[in-house]
This record gives structure tokens, C-alpha cells and sequence, in this order.
């Protein structure tokens, strides 16, 4: 019986993707390559624990160079790679502690990780782009603890709330309405556009998030992040114009909003970003109840409508999520064209290209097929 619900259930799903997806030979002609375009994979701290983390200079290479062939194997010409997750540094700072992500006891790995990773990538032909959480200083109580063990911790005290998670765990993050705040996180940014070649800044959606400043109304967390975001944006122009600076918001507007992201503003007033990137990260066989909802498409399309200015924009893409079952969003499992095909369906609606999240996948078994569609498409 359980064999047989599960076939039915095949099939309807079957029904709806031809429904829904145009056919395959209509991707490869409406998604003509493009060079200009925009193919990224964001390598994270979660990446670089993984594999880069108390290596020597030469095993760091070695691994960081494969991960680049990887990166460029599936056609991607850019990598947004986390210089900066909690209050912490991939290179020797003046500002931050060194990351616990690449040595574990946070000391000098006796050579400049950051260094290498932007002059290997361009060596490779791929874009480099620093990804920074520009407030957040510790996830869990594990991470709170460490970051308290540094000096910095009594250096940043004064500014730094300490709050509860939703899920219990006690957590830092520098208080977005100080200015201590935003000019320690400018000048971290200042000091790695002047001292690497960069060619972005990239922030992510860490900013008012839940447990952290819950009782401040959504408009002054609008106020204090963009007082952070005009400062950062002007910061990085001054020390080098053409690195560009941009901002990857929760895939749902509205969340993005009470979280502080000043997205209207962003995409309609000059000074702010140079690119959005949101994180759309959904299929289009997305079950409620009243029925399959289009969730891809349609968060695609809203945020198109909020772009009044034409700014760039890049989807984010949920590479770590295809084959995973889902009870409500069916596609992932139904599947193996999700990325191609949202990357076409965003093509056609504006967007300039996408992003990855996040490297791992692109070592495992269950995405190759979805990488390869994607490729080619």
C-alpha cells in the first residue's frame, strides 16, 4: 500500500512539473550563455571548518585550489567567500580576533589565508568577493563562549548585545544602534579593501535577528542598519570604486524588513548597495492549503517589483537543500532540474545571474545531477 501511495504521488507530482516547467529543450534556447553573468558559489565558514580549517600554508592551497576547480568545473565565475562570520577574522586584523572556523585555538596560522584565497581565485579566473556578518559575534553558547575567551571581548562589551536564541542558546552580536558599532565593522571593510584585491563586499541577512533586539520597533532597525550600510558603501568607494558592495536579504520580503533590511530604500535610492542578492530558497511545487503554489516564481517576481531602480540583481539559490524531502515543498525531491530551472525562470524576469549556497554540495553525490542541468542550461 505505502509502495503504491508513493507511486501515485509520483505521478501527480510528474503532472504538475510538466505544467509548471517549460519543457527542456526551451531552457537551453532561452538561456543563451551569458559571460557577463553572474555565477557564484558562497564558500562559508561551515565550508571552511570543513576542509581548510589548522592547515598548513601548503595544505591550505592545495585544498583551497581544488575547491576552485570545483567552483569553476561547474561553470561559476565567482566565489563570496566568509572572511568574517562572528566578530572574527580569515586574515591578521587590527581589529578583530583571528576565526576559530581556520584555528581552532584562534592563532596565527603563520601565513595570510586571505592572501591566498583572492590571489588563487584570480589566478583561476573567478571573481572574489568577502563575505562578512557585519554584527553577529557568536550562533551558540559553545561559539558565545570562545568569542569570551578573546580580549576583544571586554574591547567590544560596551556595545555588544547578549541575548537568547529562539532555541535557547545564548548569543553576541555588536548592537546595530551604536556607533562604536558601525565604525568598528567600516572599518574592518576599509582595511580589506586597501589591504587585498577584493572585487566586493558582500553582507549577508544576519542583521536584527530574532531574540536580539526584539522590542525595538521595525523602523529604527530600518534606520540603524542603513545608518551602517550608507557608511560602509561610502567607505568602500573611497578606498577603491570599482569593488562593488552588496546585500543578500531573506528570500521573503517581509522578513527581510522586520529584520532591519531596508530593502525599498535600497532598491530605489542611489548610495546604498550596488547589487541585491536575496535568498530565494523554494521551488515552484510549494504545497499549502489551498493548493501547489508557484513560491519560487512568485518571491522572484515580488522582489522585481521592489527593484524601482534597476540595481543588479542575483538570486540565491538552495543548492544544499535539492533531494531532500520535504512535506511542503515537494520539488527538491520531484527533481532534478530545480536550479536550471529557476535560474532560467529568473533570467526571464530580470535577474543577472545566481549564487550557491553553499560549497559542500558541490562534493555531494546528490546534487551532481542538478549541478550539471544547471550548467548546461
Amino acid at each position: 500500500m505505502k509502495k503504491m501511495r508513493k507511486k501515485i504521488l509520483a505521478a501527480l507530482l510528474a503532472a504538475v512539473l510538466l505544467l509548471t516547467l517549460p519543457p527542456i529543450t526551451a531552457l537551453r534556447a532561452e538561456a543563451a550563455p551569458n559571460a557577463a553573468d553572474k555565477k557564484a558559489c558562497w564558500i562559508s565558514f561551515l565550508d571552511i571548518e570543513e576542509t581548510l580549517q589548522d592547515k598548513s600554508e601548503q595544505e591550505f592551497t592545495q585544498k583551497l585550489s581544488s575547491m576552485y576547480d570545483n567552483v569553476a568545473r561547474y561553470g561559476m565565475n565567482t566565489v563570496i567567500v566568509h572572511v568574517r562570520a562572528m566578530g572574527d577574522a580569515m586574515y591578521p586584523s587590527d581589529y578583530y580576533p583571528w576565526s576559530a572556523s581556520l584555528s581552532t585555538d584562534r592563532s596565527h596560522p603563520g601565513y595570510d589565508p586571505l592572501q591566498i584565497m583572492v590571489n588563487l581565485a584570480h589566478q583561476k579566473n573567478l571573481q572574489f568577493e568577502a563575505w562578512i556578518n557585519p554584527y553577529r559575534l557568536s550562533r551558540d553558547n559553545k561559539s558565545t563562549a570562545s568569542f569570551k575567551a578573546t580580549p576583544f571581548y571586554e574591547q567590544f562589551r560596551p556595545y555588544t548585545i547578549e541575548y537568547k536564541a529562539p532555541g535557547g542558546q545564548t548569543c553576541l552580536a555588536l548592537d546595530p544602534a551604536r556607533k562604536e558599532t558601525k565604525d568598528l565593522i567600516t572599518n574592518g571593510v576599509r582595511e580589506i579593501v586597501r589591504k587585498y584585491d577584493v572585487d566586493g563586499i558582500h553582507f549577508d541577512d544576519y542583521f536584527y535577528v530574532p531574540g536580539m533586539a526584539d522590542q525595538l520597533d521595525i523602523t529604527s532597525k530600518k534606520a540603524n542598519v542603513n545608518a551602517l550600510i550608507l557608511q560602509v558603501y561610502q567607505a568602500i568607494k573611497s578606498a577603491k570604486p570599482a569593488c562593488t558592495f552588496g546585500i543578500s536579504p531573506a528570500g521573503n520580503p517581509d522578513n527581510a524588513r522586520g529584520q532591519g533590511a531596508d530593502i525599498d530604500t535600497w532598491l530605489s535610492a542611489p548610495g546604498y548597495i550596488d547589487y541585491i542578492m536575496p535568498q530565494i530558497y523554494w521551488t515552484d511545487i510549494y504545497m499549502t492549503g489551498s493548493g501547489v503554489k508557484q513560491m519560487f516564481t512568485d518571491r522572484c517576481s515580488a522582489w522585481i517589483k521592489i527593484n524601482k531602480s534597476g540595481v543588479p540583481i542575483y538570486v540565491g539559490l538552495a543548492l544544499y537543500r535539492v533531494g531532500t524531502n520535504s512535506k511542503t515543498d515537494l520539488g527538491w525531491a520531484s527533481s532534478d532540474t530545480n536550479l536550471a530551472y529557476q535560474y532560467v525562470t529568473a533570467k526571464q524576469l530580470g535577474y543577472n545571474g545566481y549564487a550557491l549556497f553553499r560549497y559542500q554540495w558541490l562534493e555531494k553525490t546528490i546534487a551532481a545531477e542538478e549541478l550539471n542541468h544547471l550548467k548546461n542550461y
